[in-house]
């Protein structure tokens, strides 16, 4: 019997690679976005969400949107309240009315001070700004709701459009020639997104419930992250400066991202990608798509 799946942020990095793998995969799926989606509307009205919900009568719904601007957040708690917090429960809701398999995509934004330490999904969390503070709340406002699954992440990839990833303002910055300051003490578990997506379809099948790290294995700094992957798709070693997120301007960032992958690993039998493995799957998407003209007008939001 062939599953529906409902995917809410279906325009996004990690929503387009889902849409994609989903439909590779025998799924019925329905993308939900603000605009260029199958179903195009405000997640934040109660009533349209709803409507959607009821016509498309999903068996799984997947909630990839979210408030993720860590400026924006700040400066309009309630608009990232809306979007982090108050619609997964809303949501939440809705799959407990019609019976629906509800995956919600959260951060790993929720750990500070710790260096490279991986962090598991028991650990106790920092919240240092209100994008840390709504997603956190989001998460527990779905776990309400017992079919449910919360996966803790670090995705990284290309989208294409007016917004960078930071995959694409990386490489962007480096085949540029661009000096670029470089984070050595700010470290995070990368997984590339279609690796994630891969991932998820097997993790569907387990209908796994409560908070899980899907993320890579390894945990690295940001400056090696960048370093890595100018040898790799480009053979080259940029101009860069050193310097500490603590030190960045702005809104303040939690610092110490690296998530623990025994949990989910174990479930389902197989390690998660490396940082190798995840360099490389960045470097055969960009060498095999051809897509630096892609990419060349676009500028990264942080």
């Amino acid at each position: 019997m062939v599953k529906t799946v409902l995917l809410l942020g279906s325009g996004g990095m990690l929503g387009q690679a889902l849409y994609k793998t989903f439909r590779e995969h025998g799924f019925c799926v329905c993308g939900a976005s603000r605009s260029k989606a199958d179903v195009c509307f405000d997640f934040r009205n109660d009533r349209k969400l709803a409507q959607c919900v009821e016509d498309v009568r999903p068996d799984i719904i997947v909630n990839a949107a979210a408030a993720v601007n860590l400026e924006l957040c700040e400066r309009d708690y309630a608009s990232a309240y809306a979007v982090n917090s108050r619609m997964p429960s809303v949501l939440a809701g809705l799959c407990e009315q019609h019976g629906v398999y509800l995956i919600h995509v959260s951060t790993d934004h929720f750990y500070q001070g710790d260096g490279n330490m991986k962090h598991d999904e028991q650990y106790p969390v920092r919240l240092v700004n209100e994008y840390a503070r709504t997603k956190y709340l989001g998460e527990q406002l779905v776990l309400l709701y017992p079919h449910s699954l919360v996966l803790r992440t670090n995705i990284v990839g290309f989208r294409g459009g007016e917004r960078e990833t930071f995959t694409e303002w990386a490489i962007r910055e480096i085949r540029q020639q661009e000096k670029m300051t470089l984070y050595a003490d700010f470290y995070t578990s990368p997984v590339y997104v279609d690796d994630f997506a891969s991932i998820l379809i097997d993790l569907m099948k387990t209908e796994a419930q409560g908070v899980y790290n899907l993320a890579s294995k390894d945990v690295s700094s940001k400056k090696a992250f960048i370093l890595a992957l100018a040898e790799a798709v480009f053979h080259t070693h940029p101009d860069y400066k050193e310097a500490s997120i603590r030190e960045a301007a702005g809104v303040r960032r939690a610092d110490s991202l690296g998530l623990n992958t025994s949990k989910i690993e174990k479930l389902l039998g197989y390690a998660m990608p490396s940082f190798q493995e995840t360099i490389q799957s960045i470097k055969k998407e960009y060498t095999g798509r051809n897509i630096k003209n892609e990419i060349s007008h676009i500028r990264y939001h942080k």
